[in-house]
């Protein structure tokens, strides 16, 4: 079996991100002060009217709302320090509607609150339906949260509601992706997420109708979704595609979702023309980044870092590395290699995720992650995955399926 070859990988802290909560990395403390840097931990957000700050829901009425209130709660860990808070508000079919930013200082205090707000000037220019907002730290996932606005002309459709459709390449599911490459592309995974209120208890089929380019039938996935009383949020998601690259025809791809055979919305993706990079093949060259954490956590529960998951739990397992940046060197465009060995330490997969290190980053996040889209389909017994940053070696780190 493959050994650990990192010797410290610290707890990590939480963050909610993705429809979903993205772990950060708490700083190395071996008792010593020097050069290490705090983070700031996602704690919480809650939306509220304008008209009334201390009544937080997630359901607003279209006639009687205004502004809608948010405010994002941190954990300070990194005091006297400089960020800067992104919202972006998205409507269900992904329409970007308004974005905000708040450039703050943490000052000395324990726990710090970030306030925003998008709105109307009166009443009545809310439109029903469930609208996304996405928190960024300094540019990173730090949250997402969904809400619902109620009027009369959702009344049928209310105890179910789509909240958001994101298409996925298999190698990561983290990073949503509007234009697929033809030439490289051989399945294409989607995840819905569905707003659900008490009235919607119980088990549903949730049908999913591809189309192509022509709006000609492709493809017809059913899948099972059960919604306990008290859930406000649940998700589903499903895959088709080729074996072999090359199969797809260029152009506009529809997805139409169905909930116990009543449309509930689509969401389009396009498969373009870009081919892939060549490879350069030179020698591995310092990176100016140092690794600092490195967690897994079930892409169904992003609040707890594990290194033990249930077989008949989970679908998606997702990584999540942080960097410190230790020199100009640093800065640009990176990549993380990751190889997933099973338990008979065959490889399974290998992901390349690309990424970019401003200026003005001292820290960054990379995400991604491999799985299914359905439970059940993970070799139980012990997990490797091994990380390469620009072709070095930076970690080793195992998990269990049981």
């Amino acid at each position: 079996m493959l050994r650990k070859a990192l010797l410290v990988i610290l707890p990590a802290v939480l963050l909610l991100a993705v429809g979903c909560q993205f772990p950060g990395v708490g700083t190395p403390d071996d008792g010593e002060k020097e050069e290490t840097r705090g983070t700031l931990d996602y704690l919480g957000v809650a939306l509220a009217p304008q008209e009334d700050l201390t009544a937080v829901t997630k359901s607003f009425d279209a006639e009687e709302t205004t502004i809608v209130v948010w405010k994002v709660n941190l954990a300070n860990n990194d005091p006297n320090s400089r960020h800067k808070l992104t919202a972006e508000w998205y409507w269900h079919d992904g329409t970007l509607k308004w974005t905000e930013e708040r450039d703050f200082s943490t000052g000395s205090d324990s726990t710090i609150s970030i306030t925003g707000g998008k709105g109307y000037s009166g009443v009545g220019g809310w439109q029903p339906g469930v609208y996304t907002i996405k928190f960024y730290l300094d540019g990173s996932p730090l949250a997402e949260e969904i809400f619902r606005v109620t009027g009369e002309v959702e009344e049928e459709q209310e105890p179910i509601l789509l909240a958001g459709i994101n298409f996925h390449d298999p190698d990561d599911v983290t990073e949503p992706v509007e234009v697929f490459p033809r030439a490289e592309t051989t399945q294409v995974l989607w995840f819905a997420k569905l707003s659900v209120t008490d009235e919607a208890a119980g088990t549903h089929t949730v049908t999913a109708d591809w189309l192509d380019p022509d709006g000609k039938p492709l493809w017809r996935e059913e899948r099972s979704v059960t919604v306990f009383e008290g859930d406000e949020a649940v998700s589903v998601g499903g895959g088709q595609g080729y074996e072999e690259p090359g199969n797809w025809a260029a152009g506009e791809y529809t997805l139409m979702l169905s909930v116990d055979g009543e449309q509930l919305g689509q969401a389009r993706f396009s498969v373009g023309e870009v081919e892939s990079e060549e490879e350069d093949g030179g020698e591995a060259k310092p990176t100016g980044l140092a690794l600092y954490g490195l967690v897994f956590v079930d892409r169904d529960d992003y609040n707890t870092p594990r290194e033990s998951f249930k077989k008949d739990d989970t679908a998606m397992i997702v990584w999540v590395v942080s960097l410190a940046r230790e020199s100009d060197e640093g800065t640009g465009d990176h990549v993380m290699t990751v190889e997933w060995y099973d338990p008979s330490e065959e490889l399974r997969w290998t992901q390349d995720k690309e990424f970019t290190v401003e200026a003005d980053e001292e820290t960054k996040r990379v995400i991604g992650g491999r799985g299914y889209t359905e439970t059940g389909w993970w070799d139980t017994g012990e997990w490797s995955v091994i990380f390469y940053l620009d072709g070095n070696f930076v970690a080793l780190e195992n998990f269990n399926v049981e």
